[in-house]
């Protein structure tokens, strides 16, 4: 039979033995057997690291780091393997931080996207203005997340500003691969979608017109599709004429809403040369079109963002093959971040 101080002293070992396993997050199976079976390349994605995750240096899963000192760090996944650990298959995710100083191995189970409520990078200086802010999107595949051949995991831009901003409320990305300003189209989307949506701004507008009415922050960023030779578009007055209508809709359906337009980023074409002097094939050039939506923007109540104002370093024609996925005009999903912060950092600075 136990001494009475002897049992409290060993309840006492148990629990603190108990909280430290919870702290170090220590795996319930060491890793004991380990084949790799395929090491990938893949997408790149941003992801966030889970509290009691652990990130190994290699595939042997000797030596590993707690994910504690990283769980405010954005990671972006450059390899997949495909491993069998203890007898049972899984999927091991390489990642790199966001700042490049940082790369490890760690199992897909352990990470989680930069949506997730746990992963807090708010901005000191956003304090809780935006807390209970709820941001709309409207536009085309800058602002939804296509980087020219698939989806981001909801951390485009936007998303990225609403993590940066401390708003709680998810952001409604309602914008459309290859949207345009003049037009009326539905088409069929993969992805997150994968289902027939409204492509075009004003068909978009009239079927989310509920739910601009809830929106305090709504971003609309197109333009690029209609300069596009064969948009069908027509001069650039008519497309001046379609942005101006759907603003003032906007406005028409939520007058209480804060409408940002935000200029097309920087396009390149296939020689690599800026097309902001080379006209289209209906008589205006990139330049033109960026200038003269930063007018009717500005005479129909809306606030003008020019990414290359507020963040002039992070797409340029001397990094274009690193920043643009496709090396003309779609973002990575790094650039995305960072246009995301440079969003979040411009607003907190003016409200």
């Amino acid at each position: 039979m136990l001494h009475k101080g002897r049992f409290f002293w060993l309840i006492s070992f148990i629990i603190a033995c108990g909280l430290m396993v919870s702290q170090q997050g220590v795996q319930a199976d060491p890793i004991k057997d380990v084949h790799v079976h395929a090491v990938l390349s893949i997408h790149a994605h941003a992801y966030a690291v889970r509290k009691r995750a652990y990130l190994y240096t290699s595939l042997s899963f000797k030596r590993s780091v707690s994910a504690k000192r990283y769980l405010r760090t954005a990671w972006y996944r450059t390899q997949v393997a495909h491993v069998v650990v203890n007898g049972q298959k899984r999927v091991v995710f390489k990642l790199m931080s966001a700042n490049g100083q940082h790369t490890y191995w760690v199992f897909h189970s352990q990470v989680k996207g930069i949506g997730s409520q746990s992963f807090h990078i708010k901005l000191p200086k956003a304090g809780n203005r935006f807390i209970h802010k709820r941001i709309g999107v409207f536009g085309d595949s800058i602002p939804s997340g296509w980087d020219g051949y698939h989806f981001y995991l909801n951390d485009a831009y936007p998303d990225w500003t609403r993590k940066y901003l401390g708003a709680k409320p998810k952001v409604h990305n309602e914008a459309v691969p290859s949207a345009q300003i003049v037009g009326h189209r539905f088409r069929y989307v993969g992805g997150r979608y994968n289902r027939i949506v409204p492509e075009d701004l004003s068909e978009v507008l009239k079927h989310q017109r509920k739910t601009i009415k809830k929106m305090n922050l709504i971003f609309v960023q197109i333009g690029t599709n209609d300069y596009t030779n064969g948009s069908r578009s027509g001069s650039l007055q008519n497309v001046t004429h379609h942005l101006a209508l759907e603003i003032n809709y906007i406005h028409k359906v939520n007058p209480g809403a804060t409408v940002y337009g935000i200029l097309p980023i920087s396009r390149y074409d296939m020689l690599g040369r800026s097309c902001d002097h080379i006209p289209n094939m209906y008589g205006y050039t990139f330049g033109q079109l960026r200038a003269a939506e930063a007018g009717t923007y500005r005479r129909n109540r809306a606030v003008v963002v020019d990414f290359n104002q507020i963040a002039p370093t992070v797409i340029s024609w001397r990094n274009r093959d690193q920043t643009l996925q496709d090396h003309k005009i779609h973002p990575t999903a790094r650039t995305a971040q960072r246009l995301g912060y440079a969003l979040a950092c411009w607003l907190i600075a003016r409200r």
